[in-house]
């Protein structure tokens, strides 16, 4: 196994600490804004709000991890497939999560849940990038190709997840939606972070 330890990495490890960093940031704005959702069954704006940082929560710590990996000074075609894997993972989980968390009794519901699923969709397709140039750094391709696909793309999905948070934002006039997330007991957990 091929072991890359070049000055370059160095420079693209910074930035995929950064994209992450940055990633877990709008995260935690986005939850301290508020807003997510999927499903057919309806469920309280708090209840829903809580599904919602749950599953960011468990997205954004197997994000970290996976960053954390390749930033570790070992990186080899192994570990890019292992954290690739593991966004993977975390990414079909969020999905689903977000998807069995139904409607939030709210007037904009329909379109909070449709920004949701609409945001799963997006963040598919840039795990399905990632996977891409991994299996191009398998196939003969480098890792050090591979890893400015791989930190540009998490940082993609940062901004696409702010986008979708400040949509939810424009949904929700009167502010069911943000009280909830200000008062869900998994977004307190976010919100801690913030600071």
């Amino acid at each position: 196994m091929t072991r890359f330890r070049l000055p370059a990495l160095a420079s693209l490890r910074m930035r995929l600490l950064g994209a992450l960093a940055s990633l877990l940031l709008l995260a935690v704005l986005a939850a301290g804004c508020g807003r997510g959702g999927g499903g057919e069954k309806t469920t309280s704006a708090q209840d829903w709000a809580d599904g919602v940082c749950s599953a960011i929560n468990t997205w954004s710590d197997s994000l970290k991890s996976a960053g954390q990996s390749l930033s570790s000074g070992n990186l080899s075609k192994s570990s890019l497939e292992s954290a690739g894997n593991d966004v993977k993972g975390a990414t079909a989980q969020l999905k689903d999560d977000l998807n069995g968390l139904g409607k939030p009794n709210v007037v904009s519901a329909d379109e909070a849940q449709q920004s949701v699923h609409d945001l799963s969709n997006k963040i598919q397709q840039d795990v399905d990038k990632v996977d891409g140039a991994i299996k191009d750094a398998q196939s003969g391709g480098s890792v050090l190709s591979a890893l400015p696909t791989v930190t540009s793309t998490f940082a993609t999905m940062g901004a696409q997840v702010q986008a979708t948070f400040d949509d939810l934002k424009q949904l929700d006039p009167k502010g069911e939606l943000e009280s909830a997330f200000n008062n869900a007991s998994s977004c307190k957990t976010l919100t801690s972070q913030k600071g």
